[in-house]
């Protein structure tokens, strides 16, 4: 689960930098040459800038001589940074939040203030960047919707062969028919200690974590969870009930956060692209009962027209 993992893990230690005073056309030849996408400007090993790419790209590629141009009044300052022990969910909340690509990780002095991600305090240890992430949250680069909507209610043919009165679903899309991009569909229900355990029976995945109270407790989780592909199974019943027949082509998904049996669980499935032909690229959640997200990903689906409906048929030949 993502929340547990640090980005100490998975950073990269070997960090290409370069003094304030070096030539701007010194850090090109770093890129170039060591195969990086950015170089960070430090003073006496605390980071104070940075340089990447896209800034040769964007404004630097207008100056005629590089040569004689400082990093220090061409880098990117003041600079965003996170801690080692900075999870991987907030370092991606990092990202998006700022825009950004490139972080630096900054080990901070005991007299620095931890929660501060802006400043020159602290000795440069590592970067992470969205290539590193992408490893670990493949849909980092195409999560762009921030999901608020104001499309209407809407009530659609659900094809499920029942429902049960604790589950909940809700769609918002154009018409009651058809899904278009900007559609939102959300199925609700708790996951009971019965469900982890018929889960684990069914699928033969009894890993303790998931079945043993003791044995969960001495875990990095401390209790036991939810099997993870149990919660992303929520998502399948959220497609299942879009309008028309859907048929899943694919599922990325991410688990961000373990899942504490006897939670209320939501998921969340937004159409964000038309892919032609019928098929969908749709962005999945799935949060807790304190909208914490446990999951995400992106599913490509193909929705067919529904084949008749068999009571109605049933109800015409009766009448005859």
């Amino acid at each position: 689960m993502h929340d547990t993992i640090p980005v100490s893990e998975i950073m990269v230690t070997d960090v290409v930098t370069a003094p304030p005073d070096a030539s701007a056309s010194h850090a090109a030849t770093l890129m170039r040459d060591e195969h990086v996408s950015s170089v960070i400007v430090v003073r006496d090993s605390s980071p104070v800038g940075i340089v990447t790419e896209g800034d040769f790209v964007s404004h630097l590629c207008e100056r005629a001589d590089l040569g004689r141009v400082d990093l220090e009044t061409v880098m990117a300052s003041p600079l965003e940074t996170i801690a080692p022990d900075t999870s991987i969910v907030d370092a991606v909340a990092v990202l998006r939040g700022n825009g950004l690509e490139h972080l630096p990780v900054v080990e901070r002095g005991h007299e620095a203030d931890a929660t501060d991600g802006v400043g020159e305090s602290g000795t440069l240890v590592g970067i992470l960047t969205t290539t590193e992430l992408s490893y670990y949250v493949p849909h980092l680069a195409h999560r762009t919707s921030d999901r608020e909507h104001h499309r209407p209610q809407r009530q659609v043919r659900t094809d499920t062969l029942y429902e049960r009165d604790d589950w909940t679903f809700d769609y918002r899309g154009e018409d009651e028919s058809t899904v278009s991009v900007g559609d939102v569909a959300r199925f609700s229900k708790a996951i009971s200690d019965d469900d982890v355990e018929a889960f684990a029976e069914i699928t033969g995945d009894t890993n303790r974590v998931h079945l043993d109270e003791a044995y969960a407790g001495e875990t990095r989780f401390g209790e036991r969870i939810v099997h993870g592909i149990l919660a992303n199974g929520l998502i399948s019943a959220a497609l299942a009930r879009l309008p028309g027949l859907t048929i899943y082509l694919s599922q990325e998904s991410s688990f961000l956060a373990p899942l504490s049996i006897g939670e209320q669980v939501t998921a969340t499935c937004e159409i964000v692209d038309d892919l032609g032909d019928d098929k969908f690229r749709i962005e999945t959640t799935v949060s807790d009962g304190d909208e914490t997200t446990v999951l995400e990903g992106d599913a490509v689906v193909l929705i067919d027209e529904l084949p008749p409906d068999p009571a109605l048929e049933g109800d015409a030949a009766t009448a005859d």
